[in-house]
C-alpha cells in the first residue's frame, strides 16, 4: 500500500465516525464542573480515571464498578447541558459498548435498582439541537 493509500484507510469513512473522532480529542475539564458544583466529586473522580484508563482497565473497572459507571454517565448527562460536553459524554458510551455490547447491562441494572427504565435517561436526548447528540 503506498501512502496515500494508508492515509485514505486511516480517515473516518463516515460523518459520524469523523465528529466521533473530533469529539474524542476534545478532552473535558471535569474540575471546573466539580467547582462550579455542576457534578459531584464522586462523579468527578469516577469519570477522571475512566477516561484515561486502557481497554484492559476499563473492562476492570467495568466489572467491578458497573453501578458507579452507570451512575456516573447518566448523572453527566442530565446534569451537563453544554453541547460539547454532552457529545463528550454519549461518545464514551458509545465506544465503551462498542468494547462490548455485553455492557449495555450496566445501564439496564442500574435502571432497575433505581425503579426506572434505562431508556427513561436517553430519550430526553432525542430533543436536543444536536444531530450528533441525537444520533449518539
Amino acid at each position: 500500500m503506498d501512502i496515500r493509500g494508508a492515509v485514505d484507510a486511516a480517515v473516518p469513512t463516515n460523518i459520524i465516525a469523523a465528529k466521533a473522532a473530533e469529539v474524542r480529542a476534545n478532552m473535558v475539564n471535569w474540575q471546573s464542573y466539580l467547582q462550579s458544583q455542576m457534578i459531584s466529586t464522586e462523579d468527578c473522580e469516577f469519570i477522571k480515571k475512566f477516561e484515561k484508563a486502557t481497554s484492559e482497565e476499563k473492562q476492570v473497572i467495568l466489572t467491578q464498578e458497573g453501578h458507579q459507571c452507570a451512575k456516573t454517565f447518566l448523572n453527566l448527562m442530565a446534569h451537563i447541558s453544554k453541547e460539547q460536553t454532552v457529545q463528550y459524554i454519549l461518545t464514551l458510551i458509545d465506544d465503551t459498548l462498542q468494547e462490548n455490547h455485553q455492557r449495555v447491562n450496566i445501564f439496564f441494572d442500574y435502571a432497575k435498582k433505581t425503579k426506572n427504565t434505562a431508556w427513561s435517561y436517553f430519550l430526553p436526548m432525542l430533543n436536543r439541537q444536536d444531530l450528533f447528540t441525537v444520533h449518539m
